[in-house]
């Protein structure tokens, strides 16, 4: 039988069409443009021509040759065996292994793609990330997702640069100032809908504003972390010039921020929420809040890329938004999966903790994954108060979450 005849008593059959086109598109693009969208679409014609064919073996086989990560050997053998246990049925068969032909020459093409997300310090902002391990969202995206944790922004933008890490949930701003500095820097999704901090100090000091901080030192998780920029956004703005009114101090965050400030080794110290509970149900009567930035609208914390690893890989990018846009609905309709990562990022914390901080999460985090265009001038505002030359740059050219979640 010709090719072209195969052809068209192919194009023929309704139940092999779909299975055919499939195989030629995943052969025609090619491996490296393959994802997931692919494979299920290749596995749903092939899954709709078993339920035609239930005695179909050759399809039940089909199937599962789509659906299984098999060493080189393993893929050929089952091949060999198609080709040669079921010739009593050529057009079906035709169709099939035309389907299989991409998979089989892809190798790994349904295997997940590894993703490397850096984390900031232990805080909100990490749970949409936490959560959509936890519940499999990436992994139903065909992602296999790794986090490192840094111990505040400035190391992990070093990390982010130099390609340890693919991907980063930390603060828009240094999006911002590497755009700037020629980095080509984008957000896949938002995840934070206000400031995240507070200043802490002790109780008793007399201290009134910020101006009463002049030559004190203040603490902050690190230099040029999100801590130290809205601080000295704020200085500024109050007249207190912040490398010479003050010292500014980097602790960390947690234990080691709490234990500075209670020692005495600095005056005051940035604290987002987890700490600011922390004092007020652990160490009550000992801190107080002398300035609340959580309720002004700021981009936050979001989920951001490359450039060139987002047009290196478009279907993993899709994929980390999708995921945690889930994850962030999650946390609006399921309090128990979310006191389940609190716990699991606070082991040692207490039971009245968990609960104040689980209520308190779903009025902090954003709910569909959007920037707000307010926050993200916010951003903009502090960088260039702090940074003046940092370029200012229209969202449109550096947030993808809506293209990427196809809205």
């Amino acid at each position: 039988m010709g090719a072209a005849v195969v052809r068209h008593r192919l194009s023929r059959d309704p139940r092999l069409r779909g299975v055919l086109a499939a195989g030629a598109s995943l052969a025609g693009r090619g491996c490296a443009h393959l994802g997931p969208e692919s494979a299920h679409d290749l596995n749903a014609r092939v899954q709709t021509l078993d339920a035609r064919e239930p005695r179909s073996r050759l399809a039940r086989t089909a199937k599962r040759m789509t659906t299984m990560r098999n060493p080189l050997v393993n893929r050929h053998r089952r091949a060999r065996n198609i080709l040669t246990r079921w010739t009593a049925r050529p057009l079906r068969m035709a169709a099939v292994v035309t389907a299989l032909g991409g998979a089989l020459l892809c190798g790994d093409a349904f295997a997940q793609t590894h993703v490397r997300i850096g984390l900031i310090g232990t805080n909100e902002s990490q749970l949409p990330i936490l959560i959509a391990i936890d519940k499999g969202y990436f992994k139903d995206e065909h992602l296999d997702v790794e986090t490192e944790n840094f111990s505040g922004g400035g190391v992990a933008v070093q990390a982010f640069v130099g390609g340890s890490i693919d991907l980063a949930s930390f603060a828009t701003d240094h999006a911002l100032l590497l755009n700037s500095r020629g980095t080509q820097t984008r957000f896949l999704i938002g995840i934070d809908r206000y400031i995240t901090h507070t200043l802490v100090v002790p109780i008793g000091k007399g201290y009134v504003g910020l101006a009463s901080l002049k030559g004190k030192k203040i603490g902050v998780t690190a230099p040029a972390s999100y801590s130290d920029n809205v601080l000295r956004w704020s200085l500024l703005k109050a007249g207190i010039n912040p490398d010479r009114d003050v010292t500014i101090v980097s602790v960390g965050d947690g234990n080691t921020a709490k234990a500075a400030l209670l020692s005495g080794r600095v005056d005051a110290v940035m604290a987002s929420t987890p700490d600011v509970l922390d004092y007020q149900i652990n160490d009550p009567g000992k801190t107080e809040i002398l300035y609340d930035w959580r309720k002004i609208p700021h981009s936050g914390q979001a989920v951001i890329g490359l450039q060139k690893w987002i047009t290196a890989h478009p279907d993993a990018a899709r994929g980390v938004a999708r995921a945690v846009l889930k994850a962030e609905q999650t946390v609006q309709t399921d309090p128990d999966e979310v006191r389940k990562i609190i716990r699991k990022q606070f082991p040692n914390q207490t039971d009245a903790y968990i609960d104040a901080y689980a209520k308190i999460v779903p009025d902090l985090l954003s709910k569909d994954g959007r920037i707000s265009k307010g926050g993200y001038l916010k951003m903009v505002e502090i960088m260039q108060t702090i940074e003046p030359s940092a370029k200012p740059i229209d969202q449109s050219q550096v947030d993808l979450t809506d293209q990427l979640l196809g809205r």
